[in-house]
């Protein structure tokens, strides 16, 4: 039987995976980047299945553009508001951009179905 973690696990987790993988891709290390993005869902989906999503939420004015990217395509689902919001500024000045540029466009065209 999987027992829960609480909500600071989840974040504490979520916070070492996205600046990590924000560091690996900025550094061209796809192959890293690739298995933190896989983490990330993962607990995503924990923290679906546990009822814990707005966990991210709570990170969407980290300083890291990275958790704050990540921490906005999790929260589109549920506060789509606010999320775009946040994906509209990264999209306009800082080293996430095309993600968020290309992660708005499949939201409003309905074909971001990883949520």
């Amino acid at each position: 039987m999987e027992t829960m973690i609480t909500k600071e696990k989840i974040k504490e987790e979520f916070l070492i995976n996205a600046i990590e993988h924000g560091e690996a891709y900025s550094n061209g290390n796809y192959k890293k980047a690739n298995k933190l993005h896989a983490k990330l869902h993962d607990l995503y989906n924990y923290a679906k299945k546990w009822n814990q999503v707005e966990v991210f939420s709570e990170l969407l004015q980290d300083k890291n553009e990275s958790v704050r990217l990540w921490s906005a395509i999790f929260t589109l689902k549920f506060n789509p508001e606010v999320a775009e919001k946040i994906l509209i500024g990264l999209k306009k000045e800082s080293g996430v951009k095309m993600t968020a540029e290309t992660t708005l466009q499949l939201w409003k065209e309905d074909k971001l179905d990883l949520l």
